[in-house]
């Protein structure tokens, strides 16, 4: 969910339940409310966050009571539980406002042009999953392109590891770096890439809590071969502009 986005709803369910008080008591109102809220915290902050779980454990109703306790004593209790949770939202809008500056926009920028261009609805739409898969497919599609296609010894079309060990080999032509360490470096970069990265994402679903901070951490990566390649190879490499 986009910061200015929650931000938003967080206001708006705040707003709620100021005006309606103890009508929001009612079964049927109270859940939707607390349904809408836990979720907008969840989908902006993460289940575990400690303002979400506060939200969670938050309670409405008396802990203690006898035959004799009066109705008021059970509203009063209802309108603490709605109190704490509106200290809750003021709190959680705080950390959002805090962060948005550098959570709403990515710097597209700072990203290969073609790769971020392939992957920027996924981006737009918060699609994690699909911003790191689709960047692995991307990467190694492209580098096999720019490179001329290159083939095993049988000529079939070299994928994954193989792609990667063959063109950034020591005594390759794309080889990237200026000395024997370089060269390793960035080969290892380039096949641990496609084995750690992209055969994961590619072939499964990754359901994680911090699946937007890992995306963007495979985009960087696979930015960075693309923009060596360019940087070191462009007058050679076969690009499709």
């Amino acid at each position: 969910m986009q910061t200015r986005q929650a931000i938003q709803s967080l206001k708006q369910l705040k707003d709620e339940a100021q005006q309606e008080g103890l009508r929001l008591q009612a079964d049927d109102r109270f859940s939707s409310w607390k349904g809408r809220l836990q979720s907008v915290l969840t989908r902006s902050l993460g289940v575990d966050h400690h303002l979400t779980q506060a939200f969670i454990k938050n309670d409405y109703s008396l802990m203690a009571f006898t035959d004799s306790t009066p109705d008021s004593a059970w509203d009063q209790a209802f309108l603490s539980g709605v109190s704490r949770a509106l200290g809750i939202i003021d709190a959680a809008v705080f950390e959002l406002e805090q962060a948005g500056t550098s959570d709403d926009a990515a710097d597209e920028t700072a990203f290969d042009p073609d790769l971020w261009a392939h992957v920027q609805t996924h981006v737009q739409n918060e699609n994690w999953q699909a911003v790191a898969s689709q960047t692995a497919i991307f990467v190694e599609d492209r580098v096999r392109q720019w490179c001329g296609d290159p083939k095993d010894r049988d000529g079939r079309t070299l994928v994954g590891k193989g792609l990667f060990a063959k063109i950034l080999a020591n005594d390759g032509q794309f080889r990237l770096g200026k000395e024997a360490g370089e060269w390793e470096g960035w080969r290892g970069i380039g096949m641990g890439f496609t084995q750690a990265l992209g055969n994961v994402d590619r072939h499964n679903i990754q359901k994680r809590a911090d699946a937007k901070r890992y995306a963007f951490g495979v985009l960087g990566v696979g930015s960075l071969i693309l923009t060596q390649l360019r940087h070191q190879h462009g007058e050679d490499l076969v690009l499709d502009e």
